[in-house]
């Protein structure tokens, strides 16, 4: 392969290693408070799992394109969505192993149904111009 002629497997190995930054760095935005302008999310502030890190990229990203417009960003609480429940969780207690979203981590649990997602998200997605 082409740049890797002189290349040495040292030891072989099931998996790729990731760096992890302490989420409790994070706003509520997930931005990196001491970088403005950098938004992360997934596996690299320790969550695991496709849907944490779908709910955290896109939060991460509408930020990202939100403060390149010059826009108030957009954020959600732990009492609007699981989504704020989460993005809460990491970044004022962190996490000390894979961080999994499960329902039981909710307060507002009893509120925080399908059936009214759009009464209590639609006007903030649609204020950020993701709806």
């Amino acid at each position: 392969m082409a740049g890797l002629e002189s290349a040495h497997i040292l030891k072989p190995a099931y998996d790729v290693e990731y760096d992890y930054v302490d989420p409790r760095c994070l706003r509520h935005t997930l931005e990196v408070s001491a970088c403005d302008g950098l938004y992360l999310a997934g596996q690299i502030i320790g969550t695991t799992g496709y849907e944490e890190a779908a709910a955290l990229g896109t939060i991460a990203g509408a930020n990202a394109a939100l403060a390149c417009a010059e826009r108030p960003p957009l954020t959600v609480s732990r009492h609007e969505g699981y989504i704020g429940v989460l993005i809460d969780d990491l970044v004022t207690r962190g996490t000390q192993e894979p961080y999994r979203m499960f329902t039981s981590r909710a307060e507002w649990r009893l509120l925080l149904r399908s059936d009214n997602a759009d009464q209590r998200l639609s006007s903030k997605g649609h204020a950020a111009g993701c709806v």
